[in-house]
């Protein structure tokens, strides 16, 4: 492994002109590759190697080094210490030249607003929300889909790079802030025409029949199974689904059922029906979150109220189906 020279710590004041440079320290340190730094920092990879050469010098510390394991680079003992202090004084700087509440138009700002969600939410929230913006007039108003299920995604909200993220509630990264924007009851959807007949659905009858699971991970065992088990019941599932925006197709080609939000139910394509649950279930809860680092975000305040009002517009609220 090569080894880095080891060059004293400085003691130098911070100038005015190496400001950007913390900046671009703070993003090699959470990439920890230079090349991928440098792509978020929309530099070429030498002038990014460069101002690493300088941090270097500036802190008397090799900062990046050689991972243990031959792969990649790993930050110094100094350089993690040095990044749990950069970090908070970053945020407050960003927050310190924040424009005022009352200078996002959005009649006239440019600014593109990126949302992680899931197809489930993408359908309750998108359209209405596009509307929205699309009533503003301005072209220059635009939104963005993201992976609701990527590892980083609550870094890629701190750092700004994703506006707002819509999960259920359980499925949230730790610390962010959130809302609740609906909280429904489960209904069961099958096909029209099933054998069983359209009466609210008993939980004998519930266990005996062949059921679809929705669950992130595609699993064959979830909250649902978990709810059954503390009723000294259990199901048996058939198909497992990340998400509902199959189930309708599903059912209604076979004798499947599946429990959906109600708010789903008026989704479902022809030849689905859908039936009350005769016992106690489990409700569904769709929350919006964001880091606190945009809370007073002029826009996303604006986005947010937006959002809100998409959902009232829709007759959904928290407590309502």
């Amino acid at each position: 492994m090569t080894k880095l020279p080891i060059v004293p710590r400085s003691s130098a004041p911070l100038r005015g002109a190496d400001l950007p440079l913390l900046i671009s320290l703070n993003v090699l340190l959470e990439e920890c590759n230079v090349t991928r730094a440098a792509m978020r920092l929309h530099l070429s990879q030498p002038a990014l190697s460069a101002q690493l050469s300088r941090l270097r010098l500036l802190f008397g510390d090799p900062l990046l080094v050689p991972a243990e394991s031959g792969r990649g680079l790993a930050p110094s003992p100094f350089a993690l210490k040095l990044h749990r202090r950069l970090q908070p004084a970053l945020l407050a700087l960003t927050t310190a030249v924040r424009p005022a509440t009352d200078d996002f138009d959005p009649a006239r700002a440019a600014r593109i607003f990126t949302l992680a969600a899931n197809n489930t939410a993408t359908a309750v929230v998108l359209p209405g929300l596009a509307g929205r913006l699309q009533a503003q007039g301005n072209r220059q108003l635009q939104l963005r889909l993201a992976s609701p299920d990527e590892p980083d995604l609550a870094s890629r909200l701190e750092r700004g790079e994703v506006d707002l993220c819509f999960s259920a509630a359980c499925l949230l990264p730790p610390g962010l802030m959130s809302c609740e924007l609906v909280t429904a009851p489960y209904v069961l959807v099958q096909r029209a025409g099933h054998a069983r007949g359209r009466a609210p659905m008993t939980l004998d009858d519930y266990r005996m029949l062949d059921h679809v699971n929705v669950a992130r991970d595609g699993s064959l065992h979830g909250a649902m199974d978990e709810q059954l088990y503390r009723l000294g019941h259990t199901r048996h599932t058939v198909v497992a689904v990340q998400d509902f925006t199959a189930v309708g197709a599903i059912v209604a080609a076979s004798d499947l059922v599946c429990a959906v939000p109600a708010f789903l139910g008026p989704s479902m394509p022809p030849g689905v029906d859908i039936v009350e649950l005769a016992f106690p279930f489990l409700t569904y809860s769709m929350c919006m979150a964001w880091h606190a680092a945009g809370d007073d975000d002029p826009g996303l305040q604006w986005l947010r109220s937006q959002v809100q009002a998409v959902m009232a517009d829709r007759g959904l609220a928290p407590g309502l189906a």
